[in-house]
């Protein structure tokens, strides 16, 4: 299970400052269940940023490399706990 409380919070701010679009959806079977999402949209073309047996992580418009792997290793550390 995801600490989404804190979580929240964070990828909130990410989302204002680098003006893009984040979620996070749950796997239930063979369909992916939006559970948060944070920005604006962007209409632009979206990619996976995080994926484990239970969570999928998108992102729109994130064009930093060093931030993205930043996400991962926090949502990764989110997911263990």
């Amino acid at each position: 299970m995801l600490d989404f409380d804190r979580l929240n919070k964070f990828l909130l701010a990410i989302a204002n400052e680098k003006g893009c679009k984040i979620w996070i959806c749950e796997k239930v079977g063979r369909r992916l269940s939006c559970v948060a999402k944070y920005g604006e949209e962007q209409f632009c073309e979206s990619r996976v940023i995080y994926e484990d047996d239970r969570y999928v992580v998108f992102c729109e418009n994130l064009n930093d490399e060093q931030m993205e792997k930043y996400l991962v290793e926090v949502i990764g550390n989110a997911r263990k706990r």
